[in-house]
Order: C-alpha cells, then sequence, then structure tokens
C-alpha cells in the first residue's frame, strides 16, 4: 500500500537532510579549525583544546550518523527516528558553536570577534540552506548559535558589543524568514512531484488496464470472428451449390436475398479483416508502374452493376497515366472511395478522373451526393463513424470503408485532400508519383486455366463436416478428383496411397491438437519431395498467423471465401504447378 503524500514528503525531507549532513558538518570543522588557528597565539591552551575537541566529536558522531542512514536506507515508516538523530546532531553542533562564544571569544581582541561572528552568521546562512527541506533543524542549530552569544554581548559594558549584539539577535529572524521561506519551496517541490508521481502511477495503471481490456477485446473479437467465419464460408459454398439445382422463381428470389445478406456479412468480415491487417503493420508495400487506365477499368467493371442499381451514373474518364504505388492497395482504396461516393450519391453521378500535375498525377473521385459539414470532416476517417445513420442502416454501410482509406494512404505514404460542401457532393484526392518505366501487363487468370482444374488430384482438409462437404462438392463440380480428411493424421494416411503427388493441398489452419494446416504441408511437401501448392482457407484473422502463411510459401484465403474467389486461387496455383513442371521438362530434355 503507498504511503500518505505527508507522510511520504516528510521521508523525503529527511532524506535530503542526510543528503546535506556531510556539507554541514564539513563545512562546521574547517570553520572551527580555521578559526582556532587564527586565534591560537591569543586563547588559553585549554580553551583551544577544549572546544576543538568538541567540534571534531560532534562532526565524528554527525559522520557515523550519515553513514548508518546511508546504509540502512530506512524506510516512511522509521522516518520520526531519523529526524530525531538529525535533529538532535543539529542542536547539538549548535549549542558547541553557541559555547564558543564563551570559550573562545576573546574580549580583549575585536579583530578576532568580528572574525568569529562572520563565522556564526556564515553558518546560520549555511544552515539555512543545508536544512531547508527540513526546518526544525535550522532552528535546532541556528538557535543554540546566536542566541547565547547575542545575549552574553548585550550584558557587556562596551556599546559596540552591544550594537554587534543587538544586530546578532536581529540576524535570527531574517535567516529564519528566509529558511522558512526556502522550506516551503521545497516542501512544495516534493508535493508537486508525488502528487505527479501518483498521477503517472495512476494512468499507467489505467493504460495497462485498458491494454489488457484490448487485449480481451481482441481475443474475444478474433474467437468470435473465427467461430462465425466457419458456418458463414459453409453457407456460401452451400448456397453456390444450392444455386446450380434445379429451382423455381420463388426459390430463387429467396436464394438471390440469401446470397446478398451473404454478400453483407462477407463485406463487414473482409473489411473488419483489412483494418486489423493495416493496423497490425502486416501489409507489405510493392510498389511498381500502375497503369490507372487498367486500374479504373477494373474497377469500372466491379461498381458499374451497384450504380446500375441506384439509377446514377459512374464516369471513369479515360487516361494514359502511369504511376508508382501498389497495384493492389491502391485498387483497394480508390474502391473504397468509389463505393463511399456511390452509396451515398442519390441523384447525378459519381466521375472518377486523373489528372497530371507539376508533382506528378491526382486522382480525384467527385460525387453529386448529400456532402459533409466541415464539422465531420476529420471524424468521418474514424472506424464505424457514419454521418446521419444513427439507426445503423446497413444499406448506408458499414462505416469502414474511409477509415480503411485513411490507413491505405498513411502506408502507402500518398496525401488524401477533402473539399465537401452540405448539399453539393464531395471531392477526395490523392496525390501519386508519376513511374518513369511503363505498366506490366495486367496479370490474372487465363480463362483457359480453369480447364486445367478437371482431373486435378486436390487433397481437402477441415474439421468442420459441414465445410469439408461442401468444399469438396464444389471442387468435384469443377471437375477436380477429392481425396478429403478431417485431420493431418487421416490426410497423411489417405495421402500414403496414393500413387503420385497431390495437385493441390487445400486445408484449414486449425485442424486440432495433432497439427496445423501449414505443418501439413510441410509434411506432404516432405512426403512426396515436391513443392507441393498449398492454399489455406482460415477463419483465423491474426498477423502472426498470416506471417506463417506466407513465410510457409503458401496461399492464404480468409473464411468465408466466396466460390468464385476460391476457383480463381484453385485454378492459378493449378497452372503455377503446370507452368512449373513445363519448364522442369524443357531443362530435362536440354540435358
Amino acid at each position: 500500500m503507498t504511503p500518505d503524500i505527508p507522510d511520504r514528503i516528510r521521508a523525503e525531507q529527511i532524506k535530503s537532510l542526510y543528503a546535506s549532513m556531510p556539507a554541514s558538518y564539513l563545512g562546521s570543522v574547517l570553520a572551527s579549525v580555521g578559526y582556532l588557528l587564527a586565534a591560537y597565539p591569543v586563547l588559553p591552551t585549554w580553551q583551544w583544546l577544549l572546544w576543538g575537541g568538541l567540534m571534531l566529536s560532534q562532526a565524528l558522531w554527525r559522520h557515523l550518523l550519515w553513514r548508518a542512514y546511508q546504509r540502512r536506507q530506512p524506510g516512511v515508516e522509521d522516518t520520526g527516528r531519523w529526524a530525531l538523530y538529525a535533529l538532535l546532531g543539529s542542536g547539538v553542533s549548535g549549542c558547541f558553536w553557541g559555547l564558543g562564544g564563551w570559550l573562545v571569544f576573546p574580549a580583549e581582541h575585536a579583530g578576532y570577534q568580528l572574525f568569529y561572528l562572520f563565522l556564526i552568521a556564515s553558518m546560520g546562512s549555511l544552515s539555512a540552506i543545508a536544512s531547508a527541506s527540513y526546518l526544525p533543524a535550522f532552528y535546532a542549530f541556528a538557535v543554540p548559535t546566536i542566541v547565547p552569544l547575542g545575549v552574553w554581548m548585550l550584558l557587556q559594558d562596551t556599546s559596540m558589543l552591544r550594537v554587534l549584539g543587538l544586530i546578532g539577535l536581529g540576524y535570527l529572524p531574517v535567516i529564519g524568514a528566509f529558511a522558512h521561506n526556502l522550506s516551503r519551496l521545497v516542501g512544495e517541490s516534493f508535493r508537486l512531484r508525488f502528487e505527479n508521481l501518483d498521477l503517472l502511477r495512476e494512468v499507467i495503471e489505467r493504460k495497462e488496464q485498458a491494454e489488457e481490456a484490448s487485449r480481451e477485446k481482441s481475443m474475444f473479437l478474433a474467437a468470435a470472428s473465427h467461430d462465425l467465419r466457419q458456418p458463414l464460408h459453409a453457407l456460401a459454398l452451400q448456397t453456390h451449390l444450392l444455386e446450380k439445382t434445379e429451382l423455381g422463381s420463388a426459390q430463387r428470389k429467396l436464394l438471390g436475398g440469401m446470397r446478398g445478406s451473404i454478400h453483407s456479412m462477407t463485406g463487414l468480415f473482409d473489411a473488419l479483416l483489412d483494418m486489423s491487417r493495416l493496423d497490425a503493420g502486416v501489409i507489405p508495400v510493392r510498389e511498381g508502374p500502375v497503369a490507372l487506365g487498367e486500374l479504373f477499368a477494373r474497377l469500372e467493371r466491379e461498381f458499374r452493376r451497384e450504380a446500375e442499381a441506384k439509377r446514377i451514373g459512374l464516369r471513369f474518364r479515360p487516361t494514359d497515366a502511369v504511376v508508382r504505388s501498389d497495384d493492389h492497395l491502391l485498387a483497394s482504396l480508390l474502391g473504397n472511395l468509389v463505393s463511399n461516393a456511390i452509396r451515398y450519391t442519390r441523384r447525378g453521378g459519381v466521375l472518377v478522373a486523373a489528372r497530371r500535375t507539376r508533382r506528378g498525377v491526382r486522382v480525384e473521385v467527385w460525387d453529386s451526393g448529400c456532402g459533409i459539414a466541415p464539422e465531420n470532416q476529420r471524424a468521418i476517417f474514424k472506424a464505424f463513424y457514419q454521418v446521419g445513420n444513427i439507426e445503423r442502416d446497413r444499406s448506408k454501410g458499414l462505416g469502414l470503408g474511409l477509415a480503411i482509406v485513411e490507413r491505405l494512404t498513411r502506408l502507402l505514404k500518398i496525401p488524401l485532400e477533402l473539399r465537401s460542401e452540405p448539399g453539393r457532393g464531395s471531392r477526395f484526392s490523392v496525390r501519386l508519383a508519376a513511374a518513369r518505366e511503363k505498366a506490366l501487363p495486367e496479370r490474372g487468370v487465363n480463362p483457359a486455366a480453369t480447364d486445367r482444374l478437371a482431373g486435378a488430384m486436390v487433397i481437402v482438409v477441415d474439421n468442420e463436416a459441414e465445410i469439408r462437404a461442401a468444399m469438396t462438392a464444389l471442387l468435384e463440380s469443377w471437375g477436380c478428383q477429392v481425396l478429403s480428411a478431417s485431420s493431418a493424421a487421416e490426410a497423411l494416411s489417405r495421402a500414403a496411397a496414393l500413387t503420385r503427388a497431390p495437385d493441390l493441398v487445400l486445408s484449414d489452419y486449425r485442424l486440432g491438437a495433432d497439427a496445423t494446416g501449414l505443418q501439413l504441408v510441410e509434411r506432404l511437401r516432405d512426403e512426396f519431395n515436391e513443392a507441393i501448392p498449398a492454399l489455406v482457407v482460415t477463419g483465423d484473422t491474426g498477423a502472426e498467423v498470416l506471417r506463417e502463411v506466407l513465410a510457409g510459401d503458401c496461399t492464404i484465403l480468409h473464411k468465408p471465401v466466396q466460390p468464385e474467389a476460391l476457383q480463381r486461387g484453385v485454378a492459378t496455383l493449378l497452372a503455377t504447378r503446370v507452368a512449373a513442371a513445363a519448364d522442369t521438362a524443357d531443362q530435362a530434355d536440354g540435358g
């Protein structure tokens, strides 16, 4: 339990007093020795020896006291006892200086008298400074030092001594007032320091509590996200399979509603995944030349149907500009801006254009929507913040698009500008560096590549029976031969009966206690001595899983995966395997 501030202040005062004690007793010894050496010719030997011995003894005792304090480092509970020891030391030293006014104050030698009075005044000033942290120690020294000699001089017949005695007694309240103010300032500094330390400790504790709560929340959300993604992934696959069957118009209408709901949920999970990956800093930036014309064409194909459904225009101004950026991240950034513009535009349309400037290329997204008030133009980039959507209408989005845009601009290190007026629309723009080299041809899956799925041997591993069954049925509908298993051990056992290496491993990341999907892939590659392509489909969104899978030379897809995206991923990996096999065959023929 932390002691109260007054107790801690007093303990700090005593600690500071002991810290200055060596200067105090050494100064006292030097002053007394200096005076004795100077006054030796006029002082009786016994007085000289007696007072000198007393001064040395008090200095030795205070030195031993200081060493004991430093050795023991007493706590707050022992403050009173050590304060008393310090007061006794100061009081004894003051009494010996006061006694010096009787023993070594030569009545017939005014010069030595003035010298001694000078030392008394100096020691009083030194005590005011050395004992500033603890005022009682000052009075314990100053009163017996000054008062006896001052009273003695007042009782003398010499007018000069009376005047000096009066001055000496008057000096005591003056130096006392100085010591009092200095002690108050020191005490106030101690109080402020302890209050600041308490505030800092409280801030640290609250920060730790907040971090712990954040960790617990993240763990809960990660677990909830994983558990929710599993059935949604199965539902997406099963819905796609259901669509391939014979259905009436009413059933197809219901199925369309189901797919819309699945698409909305998938969009939410994908947005949350993008946010977590951006915040975790695990997204690599691969800069290269990006042809804006090709990027605009992809975005137009992606959002044309959405704009037509709202009966608003969507225009991408043709451009041959080439910029230097990350093609995938830039597409995500502009896609979120276009999606946001379409969502908040009821009449008119959306225009996307690229303008060359002296500093590069500025890409602008214009809309004729509701506009954004100045007081909301900073808040819209916060996660889940939406203007005018208190009821959380899902048709108005999730409030994550612009938050993702803001994080992407920071990741890509490009400036983002916003100009908007309520009722007159908005303009978002980003400035990009122009590329000196030409953009590479747009890469994609060759339409003929999906034909290679027919006859491909795919190992499917997932401990969820519904997902495993849906994945197997989907792959078989594409013409694949499927070997399914619920665990790594079962997959290895069944793979041992194969006469050739599988063409692809499609596995969940979590396979139970025996192994992860990544470990299974490594064992299968070792078993067949081939770099078998692998696709890890997982509900885990943590940065650690992403790093591990990518380091294991595997492709990762996060549940729920749309069947079209899964087909593209499988086709791409199979095409890569065929190309690698062809290269190996060519090298063998050439050899």
